[in-house]
C-alpha cells in the first residue's frame, strides 16, 4: 500500500519542494516506485519533474487534489505532496489523507513561528509529522537555536544552506545526482534514512 507523504509550511522559501525533490531522488534510488503530486499553484514542482522523464508528477487543486492523490497512490510506493503554503481547506484535507507531514523549517523564528498551524492541522488529524531543518547555515549556532525553540518532532538529519540544492533543481536533478559526494548528498541520504522507518 502506497504512503503518502505531504510538505507543508506556512512560510515561502522555507524549502518545501527543495526537500521533497531530494527525498523523491533518494527514495527512488533505494529501489521505491515514487510519484509526485503539485498542489502548489507556482507549479514548481511540476516544472523540475518535466525536466525529467522518470518521475512522473500530477498537477492538481482544490476538489481534484483528493482523488489525484489517490491516483498517484495506485501506481507507486511512495507519494509525495507539495503543498500550497496557506492553510486551508485543501491543506486540512490532504493532511488528513498522508500517513507523514514533513515540514521544512529554516532555523529562524519566523519560520519556526510559521510551523505551528501545520502542527495543529497534523495534530488534529492524527497524521504524523516531522520537522527537518532547512538552509542550515555552517556556522553561528543557528541550528541549536532552533532546536531549543522547536517544541514539535525534530528530525535528527538537516540540510545545510548549500548552492548545490539550487544549482540542481534549475536542472530538473537532485543534489546527488549533480555532486555525488558532496556533503549536500550526504544530509539527503541521512535524512532519508532517518524518514523511511516511518514509513513501514
Amino acid at each position: 500500500m502506497a504512503k503518502i507523504i505531504t510538505f507543508a509550511q506556512q512560510k515561502g522559501g522555507a524549502g518545501k519542494t527543495t526537500t521533497l525533490v531530494q527525498l523523491a531522488v533518494a527514495w527512488r534510488d533505494a529501489g521505491n516506485s515514487v510519484a509526485l503530486v503539485d498542489l502548489d499553484p507556482q507549479g514548481s514542482l511540476a516544472r523540475w519533474a518535466g525536466m525529467r522523464d522518470d518521475l512522473n508528477c500530477r498537477t492538481s487543486s482544490d476538489w481534484k487534489a483528493s482523488g489525484d492523490i489517490r491516483a498517484a497512490a495506485r501506481e507507486a510506493d511512495f507519494v509525495l505532496v507539495d503543498c500550497p503554503g496557506n492553510a486551508d481547506i485543501l491543506l486540512r484535507a490532504t493532511i488528513r489523507d498522508s500517513d507523514l507531514v514533513i515540514a521544512p523549517c529554516q532555523p529562524s523564528i519566523m519560520d519556526i513561528w510559521a510551523l505551528d498551524p501545520v502542527i495543529d492541522m497534523a495534530t488534529r488529524e492524527k497524521t504524523q509529522m516531522r520537522v527537518v531543518l532547512n538552509r542550515v547555515p555552517p556556522t553561528g549556532g543557528a541550528e541549536a537555536q532552533a532546536r531549543n525553540a522547536i517544541e514539535t518532532d525534530l528530525l535528527n538529519a538537516a540540510l545545510g544552506n548549500r548552492v548545490v540544492f539550487q544549482q540542481a533543481f534549475a536542472q530538473g536533478r537532485s543534489a546527488s545526482e549533480l555532486q555525488p559526494r558532496s556533503k549536500a548528498a550526504t544530509e539527503v541520504t541521512a535524512l532519508a534514512e532517518e524518514l523511511t522507518p516511518l514509513l513501514r
